[in-house]
């Protein structure tokens, strides 16, 4: 059963050429309910005509994400973020409620605890890296007995409950006859009307123009432009993969890498950052901070992203009990372009530590 709602006032078709329109789009997807509606209003072009992200040289030709999710990868990834509590379960913008109180023993105040750090991971689950979306643009039927029936289009949406997003049929009848799957701005928005996601809005918000999304990364708005670009986008829709990849870049040159760590942007900071051979700064910022293990996650993850390059090949070498300067100096010899201010950073995080160890022993005598 089929049910037509254009958006115009008034559209004469006959109930013979609605029946052709539906068993045609029946052939795309059996047993699925359609709803035409005229796509006059809801998509400017019927083309992807968003701009591609970044792409370096070396890794333009690599698909990312099967790396991205790695059980290794992302357990180091996981490892570097980091587990700040008070950051992850600091203010957040929520109506007003009565607070409530419990007695608890020990005990019992442990097992809370356990609980509520479980739920608070939650929020540090990595949004995927992905290439962007390729456009569909392959025809799925052309019938020139339809050609210039209407002035306008018509978009068919398959309004089954429980179906994926992603997984959705949306195609649309244009007016010269040819019947083609929707791009993937309509698709978005034929979701979003049916299946809406809180938190995405209809149409983009003007935050992800150019113009303002540089105004507030000044502002150094870093983790609310990506909460806000995670809600309105798939993580492989062009305009996601521009506004993030802008702001690593932007964090990456203000040395403001702490700004996302312990929550779920770090990781893929630290992985685009990687990715793209621009790890340098990002490892400074761990030496400076005292981060030991994160150093040697973070060079163990540039080995795995980068199979053949000389840092995994040094790494290899180096003795399953190695210690972290051993992991820092090798990827400073191969890779670094910041050589003397990586050197300077281990040495002083080298001193830091003995001096740390040396009153210790002292304090135990």
């Amino acid at each position: 059963m089929a049910a037509s709602i254009p958006f115009r006032a008034q559209i004469n078709v006959s109930f013979n050429f609605c029946r052709k329109l539906i068993k045609q789009f029946a052939v795309v997807r059996e047993n699925q309910i359609c709803i035409g509606i005229n796509a006059k209003g809801l998509s400017t072009s019927t083309t992807d005509t968003t701009p591609s992200p970044p792409q370096s040289i070396n890794e333009g030709e690599r698909d990312p994400f099967p790396i991205f999710t790695e059980e290794k990868v992302q357990d180091l990834l996981s490892k570097i973020t980091g587990f700040d509590i008070l950051k992850i379960a600091g203010p957040h913008k929520k109506p007003l409620e009565t607070p409530k109180y419990k007695l608890l023993t020990d005990a019992e105040f442990r097992r809370e605890m356990t609980k509520a750090k479980q739920r608070l991971s939650k929020r540090l689950q990595i949004p995927p890296y992905m290439n962007p979306r390729k456009p569909n643009i392959t025809p799925l039927s052309v019938d020139p007995d339809l050609a210039h029936f209407d002035t306008s289009s018509y978009v068919f949406t398959d309004v089954t409950f429980g179906i994926k997003d992603r997984d959705r049929s949306v195609v649309i009848r244009e007016t010269d006859g040819t019947l083609r799957t929707a791009p993937w701005d309509v698709k978005d928005r034929m979701n979003q009307i049916y299946n809406p996601r809180e938190g995405k809005e209809y149409l983009k918000p003007q935050m992800f123009q150019e113009e303002h999304l540089e105004r507030m990364i000044a502002e150094k708005k870093y983790v609310y432009i990506l909460d806000r670009a995670c809600c309105q986008f798939e993580p492989d829709d062009p305009d996601f993969i521009r506004t993030t990849h802008r702001v690593y870049k932007a964090v990456d040159a203000a040395g403001d890498h702490h700004e996302l760590r312990s929550t779920k942007h770090f990781g893929s900071l630290a992985f685009y950052l990687i990715w793209y051979k621009m790890a340098d700064s990002l490892l400074l910022d761990m030496l400076n901070r005292d981060l030991a293990s994160d150093c040697q996650h973070l060079v163990t993850l540039y080995s795995l992203l980068h199979p053949s390059s000389p840092c995994a090949a040094s790494l290899e070498q180096l003795p399953p009990d190695a210690d972290v300067a051993a992991y820092v100096k090798a990827y400073i010899e191969t890779t670094s372009t910041l050589r003397s201010e990586l050197e300077l950073a281990l040495q002083a995080m080298e001193d830091a530590r003995k001096s740390s160890n040396r009153k210790v022993s002292d304090a135990a005598a």
